[in-house]
């Protein structure tokens, strides 16, 4: 009988030890967790912050289309009420009037679609053309053409409608095959300022 009751109390004071250590490690979990849940929002919020331009700044992007192998006219002036607009000049122009036009709402896909053109991943729809993945330009042996676009020169994946340009940024837009230089936009090479910026 006594070795039984030693036996019973040794099982009990170990179990209790593992109880402990089982709590521990699971109070370090929790607040390992919390401390990297707090990390991240604060990451998010303060590149969130530097994305794009604020209300009333006055940023410029040179911008243009480049549709199998030929660059196209510079997109016609227009003004919107989100302060992405344009004047004709080959340039995306960011003054946001509001949060509309503002931070991440200031892209590309904004500044097309509201001139009533549209450029996403798989398409590009440009003065009443419209390009899709997988069609043909007929100018360059018929091969398959696909949504392609550059900044500053470096070709980018993903879609070009969501791009938020920085000031002085240039953004090409093309529709070519694999392989073909996309290039810059003429506005870019020619060296020319926004119209509204003196010189």
């Amino acid at each position: 009988m006594g070795k039984a009751s030693r036996h019973k109390g040794h099982v009990k004071a170990k179990s209790s030890r593992s109880n402990r250590g089982f709590m521990v490690v699971v109070a370090v979990i929790f607040v390992l967790g919390v401390a990297l849940i707090a990390l991240a929002k604060n990451d998010s919020t303060s590149s969130a912050k530097g994305l794009g331009p604020k209300i009333n700044d006055h940023w410029h992007a040179a911008i243009g289309v480049n549709l199998c192998g030929t660059w196209q006219a510079n997109l016609p002036q227009y003004e919107s009420s989100t302060g992405l607009h344009s004047h004709g000049d080959g340039f995306m122009h960011m003054h946001p009037f509001s949060a509309a036009g503002a931070g991440s709402n200031a892209n590309v896909g904004l500044f097309y679609s509201q001139a009533g053109d549209k450029v996403s991943a798989s398409q590009v729809k440009f003065a009443k053309q419209t390009y899709k993945n997988g069609e043909p330009c007929d100018n360059l042996d018929k091969k398959p053409g696909l949504v392609r676009w550059s900044v500053n020169g470096q070709e980018k994946t993903g879609n070009p409608g969501r791009f938020v340009p920085k000031d002085h940024d240039v953004v090409a837009i093309a529709f070519l095959p694999k392989g073909v230089d996309i290039g810059a936009p003429p506005v870019a090479t020619a060296g020319a300022n926004p119209s509204d910026v003196s010189q």
